[in-house]
């Protein structure tokens, strides 16, 4: 009994909270023929969470500078460092190789990280 009387409460919420009864109530002054009622799931129902409004989106200036592109050169840093070790671990003439070319990728980074 209790799981019916639930149930029909769930439908309830549901029924009321559903995107077209909220469109609905926002917009009464429009024919409800007017309005565009899509059936089945949207990608804008499917977000949880916070979202941005749009117009803040629209109106925020552009923030020109503020990534200064260095994320691609870093990461060969890093891979080429990873690498030299490796390189060092390995020993060997595959170690030296490994270490050589880790060395190269790094210092590559490393020139178009300071340029």
């Amino acid at each position: 009994m209790n799981k019916r009387i639930i149930s029909a409460i769930a439908a309830a919420v549901l029924v009321v909270t559903s995107p077209a009864a909220i469109a609905v109530a926002q917009a009464p002054s429009k024919p409800v023929s007017a309005q565009r009622v899509s059936a089945g799931p949207t990608v804008a129902a499917s977000v949880v969470g916070i979202r941005q409004a749009e117009t803040a989106k629209k109106l925020a200036p552009a923030k020109g500078g503020t990534h200064m592109g260095a994320g691609q050169n870093v990461a060969l840093m890093v891979v080429g460092g990873a690498a030299l070790i490796i390189g060092a671990v390995i020993g060997g003439t595959a170690g030296v190789l490994i270490a050589v070319a880790g060395a190269a990728i790094g210092l590559y980074g490393l020139y178009n990280f300071v340029q």
